[in-house]
């Protein structure tokens, strides 16, 4: 049924299917008849096509449509989505797209809400299903693991205590997982007893299962955490909610950064890190940091200020920032981070930008590496005030080719509000440094620099022309850029003198 996965991706097209948002109990009429037909037709190619339209459907009249269907049919729906939910946790289960399985675990949420008495099956549920490591991307590393990641977000603010038992469960019994489970992988006969080593292992674990079954688990029965692989400390420090006061929670995502600190800026080349995790990792650490407090921020940003240097990590670091500060738009909280690493990033820039990666991490900082739109001339971040923080820019690392590349471009998008002092900032990067006049640039500087210069002469021919100071500025990038064989160049020197 369209409808069902319009309504779940949130796609415009599930307007063209009103008949079933006015009258939700026509869409479960027509689930209940597939149903009927999938379990007497044994026609292949119908169940291929509609095996999941039950729980797609009954998952949205869950979670948008509770309250105008009775509470029979919403009984009868928690039904159907238990039934889907419960499958991963059958030992031979493998994901397949569009199985359902995803429609199901989100509909967790809003059953774990008002259905008590199913609270310890589903958290059972969503514990086993955090075991499940079966890859559902071709292209990524993504696991199914991220299902119930999301459904257990939903419930922190309702129900704290159950997630905070579901995550430290999973922390202390998925390293005992995988080390049987790789053990079993090694016996020719693992794919016959697949049900005996689940069994086997819920048995060992009876006890543990019990404490987190009545949230008597805490962070103090975890030990060795750094010693965890780094895909579950990932899998684990995606749970955290955000903007969390939570002693415990900082006190783990505290421990998490710091382990993966040490790798993500190691020069071992032999102890690099899986590209998914580690961009999952600095993803989330990006919206965790400018969902905190102050104090904290600095706290989780401490690893990475102290390891601080120039590899890749850090220009990722720096964009996934700007990412996540484009969606959240935390002002404050954003400007303390790069205030934070300032020093950091003008001291790695001390020799220029030569090195590897160091003009990757300018462009990061400078915001020229983050694909805004082309038609966006302003960003919410920026204030009058922040013009100090470029002008500090061009003073002091002026002398990197990549920052000079960087401004030039932040000056004809998002940075246009500084056009006017752009122009000093610039004219004194080239006046201070000479060797720019003939060294490697950054590619597509000079093009920047011509549309930039172009537009401010367009707009403020008349103040170029009265005052001494504005004419002698604009005729220095002028001069570089005829110097760099610009005919723009050339065309704008010749008009303005």
């Amino acid at each position: 049924m369209l409808w069902a996965n319009y309504k779940k991706d949130k796609d415009e097209r599930a307007k063209q299917h009103e008949l079933y948002d006015n009258n939700p109990q026509m869409a479960l009429s027509h689930t209940k008849e597939i149903i009927k037909r999938l379990a007497q037709d044994q026609d292949e190619d119908f169940r291929l096509f509609n095996h999941s339209i039950p729980v797609d459907v009954c998952s949205i009249l869950l979670t948008d449509f509770f309250d105008k269907i009775s509470a029979e049919e919403r009984k009868y729906c928690k039904d159907v989505v238990l039934d889907f939910a419960k499958m991963p946790t059958n030992p031979y289960y493998r994901y397949q797209f569009s199985d359902g399985i995803a429609s199901a675990i989100d509909a967790l949420p809003i059953i774990f809400i008002n259905y008590p008495t199913e609270r310890a099956n589903i958290k059972s549920i969503l514990l086993r299903s955090l075991f499940n490591d079966y890859p559902i991307g071709m292209w990524t590393d993504s696991r199914y693991s991220i299902f119930p990641g999301r459904a257990i977000l939903q419930l922190w603010e309702s129900h704290f205590d159950d997630m905070q038992s579901i995550l430290f469960g999973y922390l202390l019994l998925k390293p005992h997982w995988n080390k049987i489970l790789e053990k079993s992988y090694k016996q020719v006969v693992f794919d016959n007893r697949e049900d005996q080593f689940h069994d086997d292992f819920y048995n060992q674990h009876e006890n543990d299962l019990l404490k987190i079954d009545d949230n008597l688990i805490t962070i103090s029965d975890l030990n060795n955490i750094e010693e965890t692989d780094l895909y579950i400390l990932n899998s684990a420090f995606q749970l955290l909610p955000l903007n969390t006061a939570n002693y415990e929670h900082k006190l783990l995502a505290q421990s998490i950064i710091s382990i993966f600190a040490k790798r993500l800026l190691t020069r071992d080349q032999d102890n690099k890190i899986n590209y998914d995790v580690r961009h999952s990792f600095i993803e989330k650490l990006a919206y965790l940091v400018l969902s905190s407090s102050e104090q904290d921020i600095k706290d989780y940003l401490q690893p990475f200020l102290d390891g601080f240097n120039g590899s890749e990590t850090i220009a990722e670091l720096f964009e996934q920032f700007i990412f996540a500060e484009d969606k959240m738009d935390t002002y404050d909280k954003f400007w303390q981070v790069w205030t934070l690493f300032y020093v950091k990033v003008v001291d790695l820039c001390a020799e220029g930008d030569e090195y590897r990666h160091v003009e990757k991490i300018i462009k990061s900082y400078l915001f020229a590496r983050t694909p805004f739109k082309e038609t966006v001339t302003d960003w919410h971040t920026f204030k009058d005030s922040n013009s100090r923080f470029f002008e500090d820019i061009a003073k002091y690392i002026g002398h990197c080719p990549s920052t000079l590349y960087a401004l030039a471009k932040l000056l004809n998008d998002i940075a246009d509000q500084y056009l006017n002092l752009g122009i000093s900032w610039l004219s004194g990067i080239l006046t201070r440094n000479k060797k720019l006049w003939t060294g490697k640039l950054e590619t597509h500087t000079i093009n920047y620099l011509e549309k930039l210069v172009r537009k401010y002469i367009y707009k403020e021919r008349e103040q170029i022309r009265r005052s001494k100071q504005l004419k002698d500025e604009v005729l220095i990038i002028l001069n570089f850029l005829v110097e760099r064989g610009s005919v723009i160049g050339y065309m704008l020197r010749d008009n303005i003198l």
